[in-house]
């Protein structure tokens, strides 16, 4: 038996009594810790509710999928997902190669980044486009696809989320993937980035300290807000009452 379970965003308070109760009779629960950043105390507070074995996956650990795939032919084993179950690939993979081996696969839904940042900001859901991801880059590693994926979702006047990578269990800085893009748009010119574009900073959405941050970028890169997880939103057009929604329910700063 396979759960693949999404924890939501504010660690073990988002679960439901259901997952609750299945984490408690799961003879193993595997906590995915590379695709997203929970709450600090997360891991002791699962410690305190799992009776079975408790052990930490890394990327490495998920991407194989072996030992959870073994385990799950004779054990009632749970991974535990950061967000919605289901949001990244990997756990796609995974579900699939459960299901051809025969192995019994349940999944247990909860609130993602993806949904929960956007709805928000009161920016319209429908009008978002391709998700896009900020890898960190190096001399050897510049992705202007991420550029292209954004150009194009603003050219068919739709926004954009941003998601970005993590390292050492948090968040790109967003005015370090704010500096990227401005790179990218000096090398694609295409006439969207640049230091009066508007973009939405959301960190720590669903925590005690969240921020939804509405400025240019010029500004959010001057004020260096620190906080993880963060994502960031490229709005393109926003009609009358998305920008009164957004006036409302996010801070500007100058």
């Amino acid at each position: 038996m396979l759960n693949i379970m999404g924890l939501g965003l504010r660690g073990t308070k988002s679960l439901t009594m259901e997952e609750y109760h299945i984490l408690q009779s799961s003879d193993i629960v595997y906590f995915e810790t590379y695709t997203s950043v929970s709450p600090e105390p997360t891991l002791n507070m699962l410690k305190s509710i799992c009776k079975g074995t408790l052990t930490e996956a890394n990327r490495e650990f998920i991407e194989t999928g072996t030992e959870i795939l073994e385990k799950a032919k004779s054990k009632d084993v749970t991974l535990l997902v950061t967000g919605d179950a289901l949001s990244a690939t990997t756990h796609n993979e995974i579900r699939l190669e459960a299901k051809k081996l025969g192995i019994n696969v349940n999944v247990f839904e909860n609130a993602s980044i993806i949904t929960a940042f956007t709805s928000k900001t009161g920016l319209f859901n429908y009008k978002f486009g391709n998700i896009v991801s900020m890898p960190f880059i190096n001399e050897n590693f510049f992705p202007l696809s991420v550029y292209d994926k954004i150009h194009l979702n603003y050219s068919n006047n739709m926004h954009t989320l941003l998601l970005l990578d993590l390292k050492d269990g948090k968040t790109m800085p967003v005015y370090q993937a704010l500096l990227i893009l401005m790179e990218m748009e000096k090398k694609r010119q295409g006439g969207i980035i640049n230091n009066d574009t508007e973009v939405i900073v959301g960190i720590g959405i669903a925590s005690g300290n969240e921020k939804i941050i509405n400025s240019c970028i010029r500004d959010i890169i001057e004020n260096k807000h620190e906080g993880s997880p963060a994502s960031v939103i490229i709005p393109s057009h926003l009609n009358e009452k998305e920008r009164e929604f957004l006036e409302v329910f996010s801070t500007r700063i100058q």
